[in-house]
């Protein structure tokens, strides 16, 4: 029973290693007052974690898991994140139960495919299997965004309430790139991921095979450029740089400067985007739109400068003033930059300063312990962290630390191992640290996609140090 048991989830494992980053978000069931919906691949998590608590209890496991640093800092964040949830519901008043416990149980999801992955992966057939599997998977999403920019292959969205039903879409001229992810911060994120791990195990495997990784790891970074998405962009820098400092292969770091260099400089959405963000957002340079008539001088005195106007609109589409990309933004009100591609960097930048972090910080002095619970503060923050603090306050954010530092300090141990172990410990540790800067600007840890995937590899990580 044990043996069928330990079969049958490592297969489900593999399964779902390939399973969640190729399998599009269709809707299975839809939650009433949000449209974060029930999908397929939760249910079979559910499976997953079901077979692994009976796996632990005939295997005589249960017991040293319990014992386990690692699983009590888990155990304690599961436990402030209830106690948060009920607080909400109960004290403050600040969430609706069902969706307080929808999004605690995502948390739960995530998190524990950690140990389960460590334990199940248990041989080094199992690792290498897992990582041809995760290579192929790389490959199909890069092969499938490609498909989507120039062969007009399906879109399937979740960045808005209409598009998360499950809509056939294509992608429109201009649009990034979001292969079998929901949407390009996703992808984006994924690739950033997938950049590390091929920088450190480039120096693991035979010369032989070493070409494929260079393809790989090249194609990743083409789609990844294709999405324009800065913060990921910036996370892939950083987490290669670790991976090599990691690896000890410090001499390449000076060649991949050199790149990243060529990358920022090739005229691009990227580079127009990060120089967007530097002019507009920290300079406060650019032309912006000021209105003509005595309706737009009125409504820009309201200092609501993201307020949709028509007749600014109207103006905008025969404005003279030019923009670098060559293109005039047609919604925008006084006091915005008038190129589309600054416009929407200022607004990302504004939305999050303006809204989502005030917000957060808000959510946090009214509870400061345990926060205002999940689902509080709406679906976006945009900062992780600031997020956590709203939502499961301290307690909550310094348990959730307490599991990346325990993790942390176990991977780096394996760092000091031999061989292809060594490299995977960097390239994970790496890849940890890149995902945390990520989650700065994104919501990366209930992205269901990358952060089921997270979670695995750190499970993965873990899994091959105690070989």
């Amino acid at each position: 029973m044990k043996r069928l048991l330990d079969k049958f989830l490592f297969y489900l494992i593999t399964f779902l290693f390939a399973f969640i980053p190729l399998y599009p978000k269709f809707p299975l069931i839809n939650i009433q007052g949000t449209f974060v919906a029930i999908r397929l691949e939760d249910f079979l998590i559910s499976v997953a974690v079901v077979i692994w608590a009976i796996y632990l209890v005939i295997s005589d496991k249960l017991r040293p898991f319990l014992k386990d640093k690692l699983s009590q800092a888990i155990m304690l964040f599961f436990f402030v994140g209830s106690v948060s949830t009920f607080s909400a519901f109960l004290l403050t008043h600040t969430i609706s139960l069902h969706l307080g416990i929808l999004h605690f149980l995502r948390r739960v999801e995530f998190i524990i495919l950690l140990p389960i992955v460590a334990t199940i992966i248990n041989s080094k057939k199992r690792f290498f299997g897992v990582l041809l599997i995760l290579a192929l998977t790389v490959l199909i999403v890069n092969l499938y965004a490609l498909g989507q920019q120039y062969l007009d292959w399906p879109v399937i969205s979740t960045t808005n309430s209409e598009f998360s039903k499950g809509l056939i879409l294509r992608l429109t001229s201009g649009a990034r790139v979001n292969s079998t992810f929901a949407g390009h911060y996703d992808l984006a994120v994924f690739l950033a991921m997938a950049i590390t791990i091929l920088t450190a195990m480039f120096f693991a495997i035979k010369r032989r095979f070493r070409l494929i990784v260079i393809i790989l790891g090249g194609l990743s970074l083409l789609v990844l450029i294709m999405t324009a998405a800065r913060q990921s962009f910036a996370a892939a820098f950083i987490g290669v740089i670790l991976a090599l400092i990691f690896s000890k292969k410090k001499k390449y770091i000076l060649l991949f400067l050199i790149g990243a260099i060529i990358i920022l400089v090739y005229p691009s959405q990227l580079r127009d985007r990060f120089i967007s963000t530097i002019t507009i957002n920290i300079l406060h340079m650019g032309q912006r739109y000021e209105g003509k008539t005595e309706d737009q001088q009125i409504r820009s005195k309201l200092n609501i400068p993201t307020l949709a106007i028509q007749t600014s609109s109207t103006s905008a589409e025969t404005s003279t003033f030019a923009s670098p990309s060559g293109k005039t933004a047609t919604d925008i009100t006084p006091g915005e930059p008038v190129d589309t591609t600054q416009l929407g960097v200022y607004r990302s930048f504004q939305i999050r300063l303006n809204i989502e972090w005030p917000r957060a910080i808000r959510a946090f002095i009214k509870n400061p312990l345990l926060g205002t619970g999940y689902s509080s503060i709406d679906i976006a923050t945009d900062n992780d962290f600031l997020r956590s603090i709203g939502e499961v306050g301290i307690l909550g954010t310094f348990a959730l630390i307490l599991i990346f530092v325990e993790t942390g300090k176990r991977i780096y141990r394996g760092i000091k191992d031999a061989g292809y172990v060594r490299f995977f410990s960097a390239a994970s540790l790496a890849m940890m640290i890149g995902f945390i800067v990520n989650g700065l600007f994104i919501d990366v840890f209930e992205a269901s996609k990358v952060a089921s995937l997270f979670w695995m590899m750190l499970g993965l990580s873990l899994a091959a140090t105690k070989f």
